[in-house]
């Protein structure tokens, strides 16, 4: 029998955060188990030595140096830490969505998952100058506006450099691209797995079996996520009250409204609205 995988669960905070950590000065205990986190998470290799190998969501992938990697909430990695040198921006979801929201990158969004970006010189010497300002921030009085803005300008570059990255994508990558560019459109509506495979061609268990190979989420997780991101967006607007907001998400009890939203953030619509 095989011995069962390690996996820890690393819980997301409530209040909003982006951090920045060195490689090299991180414990080496974080990284050679398996480890889940509920919230973004972004590598840099500077310097790639030992032990090359880097395993996301069980795939194996050999780094090198100048690489980013994007890791998904629900994403699980392991990584021998010694002798790599870089950094790890950790972001929280709903900062990431803000950001997002401006960028509106494919990569970003997540519709090329387990995909390593390489650094030409001229954006590496630019990324080098945002990460300086986001590493001194972060040390001294950490205002989370500006490591915000410095954030939203080192992910704009990143997201520029996968856009003119010849990437090769197999058939299950532009699945579930396409997968997620239904699920913009159609998530307040279309909430039922079967609709997204029709519209797809395919089965309901291939396209699942897909989506969490590419993004280690089933696409109910996809679409519950997607749901509570629009609900938060909408209440932080304040333009409609939380009944309005419920029957315009497609909502039709205020109750089932509450439910889903504390099950998925373990409080309340209206605790959310007053902590914001």
């Amino acid at each position: 029998m095989k011995k069962e995988k390690n996996i820890f669960l690393n819980q997301l905070k409530e209040e909003p955060f982006i951090e920045i950590f060195r490689l090299e000065d991180m414990n080496d205990t974080i990284f050679d188990n398996y480890q889940r986190y509920d919230f973004y998470q972004l590598l840099w290799f500077t310097r790639a030595g030992g032990n090359c190998s880097y395993f996301l969501d069980f795939n194996e992938y050999i780094i090198k140096e100048d690489q980013f990697v994007l890791i998904f909430p629900g994403q699980i990695d392991r990584l021998d830490i010694e002798g790599k040198e870089g950094f790890l921006f950790t972001i929280h979801n709903d900062i990431f969505y803000q950001i997002n929201q401006r960028i509106k990158s494919d990569y970003l969004n997540g519709y090329f998952a387990h995909t390593f970006v390489t650094a030409d010189n001229e954006t590496r010497k630019i990324l080098e100058q945002i990460r300086s300002l986001i590493l001194t921030e972060y040390t001294s009085e950490n205002r989370i506006v500006l490591m915000q803005s410095y954030m939203e300008a080192f992910l704009f570059y990143l997201s520029s450099l996968f856009e003119t990255t010849d990437i090769f994508k197999n058939r299950s990558d532009f699945l579930v691209s396409k997968l997620m560019r239904l699920i913009d459109l159609n998530f307040i509506r279309q909430r039922e797995n079967d609709f997204y495979a029709a519209e797809l061609g395919v089965s309901i268990k291939k396209l699942n079996e897909d989506c969490k190979k590419g993004t280690g989420k089933t696409v109910k997780q996809h679409l519950q996520e997607k749901l509570i991101l629009e609900i938060k967006k909408e209440i932080r607007l304040k333009q409609k009250n939380l009944k309005e907001i419920a029957f315009d998400l497609g909502f039709n009890e205020a109750a089932y409204f509450t439910r889903f939203f504390k099950k998925h953030t373990s409080m309340t619509p209206k605790e959310f609205r007053d902590s914001q």
